[in-house]
């Protein structure tokens, strides 16, 4: 009966995990405070075999908080890297291929359009771009962003797939419990999407076959 439970708890576990499985080797971009890497490492279920997480702020920028975290994880065998942009991988990476790579909440920071667009649109579709010769040919992108119609207007992630070269997202909730000791905090301010909203989603990216 106990096998049963046990068989039981661990496929909810995994429903409930959704897209945040079989990670493998894995890229994070614009961590921020670097806390939603650190709680990744903390969850066996996710499969990560390799973590490389970076930030956009350049290393004389960084608060104590965030060099703590980058601390830990090196300690736990991540590669930590500062100032690199998600728009232009090109500019911190050699050609490699990751199975992940993550983008959680992006957000310029800025309403300001950019070519008669949301710049949230635009950083996206850069990103997706700057992400395919990064992402091995089964692999996945993983973008959290709040679920509303405000947001889905900015992002637009069909939109951007298309643009990019990837298939149709698809999405699933997001569930911030579930990344224990991870705080999100805004590009401009100390507020948080998490203590402002209540639905969140996480879209998958994949490259056309």
């Amino acid at each position: 009966m106990f096998d049963v439970i046990g068989q039981t708890v661990k496929a909810f576990s995994q429903i409930r995990l959704g897209p945040w499985q079989g990670l493998g080797d894995t890229l994070l971009v614009g961590e921020g405070n670097l806390s939603f890497a650190k709680s990744l490492l903390r969850q066996p279920a996710v499969q990560i075999t390799h973590m490389t997480a970076t930030t956009y702020e350049k290393e004389k920028d960084l608060s104590e908080e965030v060099r703590q975290n980058a601390a830990l994880l090196q300690r736990c065998g991540a590669l930590v890297m500062h100032g690199v942009d998600a728009t232009h991988l090109e500019k911190s990476f050699r050609p490699y291929e990751f199975d992940t790579i993550i983008f959680q909440f992006p957000n310029v920071g800025s309403r300001e359009a950019k070519h008669g667009h949301n710049p949230n649109h635009v950083m996206i579709r850069k990103f997706l771009r700057s992400a395919v010769p990064y992402l091995s040919s089964a692999g996945k992108i993983l973008i959290s962003a709040v679920d509303s119609p405000h947001y889905q207007g900015a992002f637009q992630f069909d939109d951007a797939a298309t643009f990019a070269g990837y298939a149709t997202p698809e999405s699933y909730p997001f569930d911030p419990s579930l990344f224990p000791g991870y705080s999100h905090t805004n590009t401009n301010d100390d507020e948080s999407a998490l203590d402002e909203h209540s639905r969140f989603a996480t879209w998958v990216f994949r490259l056309k076959k």
